[in-house]
């Protein structure tokens, strides 16, 4: 089987269908003679800031001198690249090998998702390749992920907020309980401040299993410059850099970063050598695109894989913060028909002298005339696009060399406009 070949088989595979249950994975990695114990790993849950967090910390980790295993999802710049090791995707031979051992697996009456196939994909790489362990960002919740067959040794929840309430509960307090469903005995767990409600759940659950609770606190951040290439942090408490720059630029990372500086020091008790130049130097070299990338300057353009209205509201104090004229403040924006778009809406249109409204190929994605409906329901004319193709060309055309473009709203929408943003910059 080669790589096209092995593509297409994951292409016949579920991929928008949500199956709670460990059974599927399970079986996929018997297949695989279960790669996942044979390295440990840090597992970390979220409603945002996950994928931050495990690029933060993988990168810090693999400076460190180890051998560092990456998942995350969903893919960005390639459809290999939520599965890496120090910053290298895995081979299209070892993905195709990896696909052919499990399709007797995809053949069965109950099928795995297409996530669940990559995460054994995943698992089977790391043990493979020998690593000395993996950083691994749940999917979806936590509980019943398919990456939740991990041995950690460490667990991160970076905070519990308002996304995919249909699937996980209806509540924000069941979302809490899906999310520390990661916690395992023994094992430290990580939390954020929450409210008193959600923090009630998690401590309910990491007493439940005989977790190890660890909070944030001892370690302070606050962000003390912003140039457009770096943001500079002044840090307190451990020990620790006093001073770090982060390339990772919205406001909403301060709150990651401390997670991070406290991971490295559970981590360090725990046995790791992580000097404090790895930690700077991880950290000042860290990569996580459409995460408040900035890719072009005069005129500026802002992605922002933003999907959620806790994010929209993240990015949108950042985008008055720095972008402090309205008038110079351009948006492109699409979304997947399963947010709080109306709140989202009055939450960023406000913002914007100019608005381009899109859909983009996602079979998720809201279409665009009930998009434009609901801009129109709140007074704000948007310009319509049919693909994000025309988008990129209708609201970089209106321009000039002082105004900046925030592309944001779902990271499908992200993905291709900056596939057609870099093939503008390579004619």
């Amino acid at each position: 089987m080669n790589y096209t070949e092995a593509r297409q088989a994951l292409d016949r595979l579920p991929f928008l269908d949500v199956k709670p249950g460990l059974e599927r994975i399970e079986r996929l990695l018997d297949a695989l003679d279960h790669p996942q114990r044979a390295f440990p790993a840090v597992h970390i849950a979220g409603t945002n800031g996950k994928g931050s967090v495990t690029a933060m910390l993988a990168r810090v980790l693999s400076q460190a001198g180890y051998k560092v295993g990456r998942f995350t999802s969903p893919d960005f710049l390639d459809f290999r690249d939520r599965i890496e090791i120090d910053g290298l995707w895995i081979g299209k031979n070892e993905f195709a090998a990896a696909v052919e051992q499990l399709l007797p697996v995809f053949a069965g009456d109950d099928p795995p998702t297409l996530f669940e196939a990559l995460a054994a994909i995943a698992f089977h790489h790391f043990a493979s390749q020998q690593v000395d362990l993996a950083v691994v960002e749940v999917g979806l919740g936590g509980r019943f992920d398919a990456t939740n067959v991990v041995s950690p040794i460490l667990t991160i929840l970076t905070n519990v907020d308002r996304d995919h309430l249909s699937l996980l509960g209806g509540t924000v307090e069941k979302v809490a309980w899906e999310q520390a469903g990661i916690a395992k005995e023994n094992v430290p767990f990580l939390i954020p401040d929450l409210p008193v409600s959600i923090a009630g759940v998690v401590n309910e659950e990491v007493r439940k299993v005989r977790a190890k609770p660890v909070s944030a606190g001892p370690i302070t951040v606050k962000r003390e410059a912003f140039d457009w290439e770096r943001a500079t942090y002044c840090v307190t408490g451990g020990d620790l850099p006093k001073t770090i720059y982060l390339p990772l630029l919205g406001r909403y990372q301060q709150a990651n970063l401390q997670q991070i500086l406290r991971a490295v020091e559970i981590l360090r008790q725990g046995g790791l050598a992580i000097p404090n130049s790895a930690v700077a130097e991880g950290l000042a070299t860290v990569r996580w695109p459409g995460r408040f990338e900035v890719i072009a300057r005069r005129p500026t353009v802002i992605l922002d894989g933003a999907h959620n209205l806790p994010a929209i509201r993240a990015l949108a104090a950042d985008i008055e913060s720095v972008l402090p004229q309205r008038a110079q403040r351009h948006l492109m924006f699409g979304i997947l028909a399963d947010k709080e778009t109306d709140a989202i809406c009055r939450t960023l249109f406000p913002l914007f002298a100019r608005v381009t409204l899109t859909c983009s190929q996602s079979p998720r994605a809201l279409p665009l005339n009930t998009l434009a409906r609901i801009a129109e329901s709140l007074g704000v004319t948007g310009i319509c696009s049919a693909t994000v193709e025309e988008g990129v060309s209708a609201a970089t055309k209106a321009l000039t060399s002082d105004d900046a473009l925030l592309i944001t709203g779902s990271l499908t929408v992200v993905r291709e406009a900056r596939e057609r943003l870099s093939e503008s910059a390579g004619d």
